[in-house]
């Protein structure tokens, strides 16, 4: 899991889920104060992650199953909230000393 860059200090788990959430919020390091944002590369794997899964789901797998539109919606939210679960495994932050 993500560390601070600069004291080494890690990253609570629902710290950044909850930037993941709040479209990218920067995260403040509760060690030594210094704001971490996520880089380019994360941001692509996050996106990549919610949205083809979804696709899958909802344009391959619920009409050959004749699901209906809104159970199919329902799914679909609810797969991208499982699969935000785990991002914050493999996001990364960095400090950008401006």
């Amino acid at each position: 899991m993500q560390k601070c860059n600069v004291c080494k200090n890690q990253f609570q788990w629902k710290e950044l889920l909850f930037s993941i959430w709040r479209s990218y919020k920067p995260i403040v390091c509760s060690e030594c104060g210094k704001k971490h944002t996520i880089n380019f590369t994360s941001k692509f794997i996050v996106s990549f992650l919610i949205i083809v899964p979804a696709v899958v789901f909802g344009l391959m797998i619920a009409p050959e199953q004749g699901l209906s539109k809104p159970l199919t919606f329902g799914v679909i939210v609810l797969l991208a909230m499982v699969i935000s679960l785990f991002l914050p495994l493999f996001v990364k932050y960095e400090y950008k000393n401006r």
